[in-house]
Parts: structure tokens; sequence; C-alpha cells
């Protein structure tokens, strides 16, 4: 089983409205087979919707929660640059990939190009 099924069950397990949330980073990635798998989940959620005690960020194992993202709107991106996948939103890999290519880091080089 990849660690990537293996996440989004264990993120299932949360009390959050799946409206409310979105993955991003690389899981969408490994949704249309850019990526094989991943080593966490990144999950952006509506700041109205906060669930947890400090704002801003929250990880848990694999599982890292942000209630921004690089400026972006959060709302707009889970209501318009989201897709659904086996019942979670997911964000649209083209806004994945424009983050990757502006962080350039390292481990995302086969990604984002030279």
């Amino acid at each position: 089983m990849r660690k990537f099924d293996l996440f989004i069950d264990i993120l299932k397990t949360y009390d959050i409205d799946v409206d409310d949330y979105a993955v991003y980073g690389s899981a969408p990635l490994v949704i249309n087979g850019m990526v094989k798998d991943v080593n966490d989940l990144d999950v952006i959620i509506r700041p109205s919707k906060w669930p947890f005690e400090n704002k801003g960020e929250f990880r848990t194992g694999p599982i890292e929660f942000f209630d921004n993202w690089d400026g972006e709107d959060i709302d707009d991106l889970i209501d318009n640059h989201s897709f659904k996948y086996n019942g979670i939103n997911f964000i649209n890999p083209k806004k994945v990939l424009e983050y990757k290519k502006k962080l350039k880091r390292l481990k995302d080089r086969d990604i984002w190009g030279n």
C-alpha cells in the first residue's frame, strides 16, 4: 500500500467537513501520476473553520494542517481550484506546480525541471 493511501485514510478520521479543506503539496501529483508516492500530506483548512487550538499550522504524524498557503486565498483555492478524488478535495496540479516552481526546492527538481 502506498503511503498516500494510508495518509488519506488517516485524514478521513479527522472531524473536519470535507468541504472545508483540501490536500495540496505532492499528493495531487500522485493522483495524476507525476509522483509515485508522498512522505506526508499537506492540508489547507478554511481559516474560518480552523479546528485546532494554535492558528497557522498543526502537525500530527504524517499530516500537516495549515490555515494559509503562500499568500493564496484558502477559500478561493478550495472553492475554485480543487477537484474531488475519493471524496476528498485536492488542489489542482497546475496550482501545485506553480508553487513548486516558485520554491525551487531540490527535492522537487524532477517535477519543476531545471
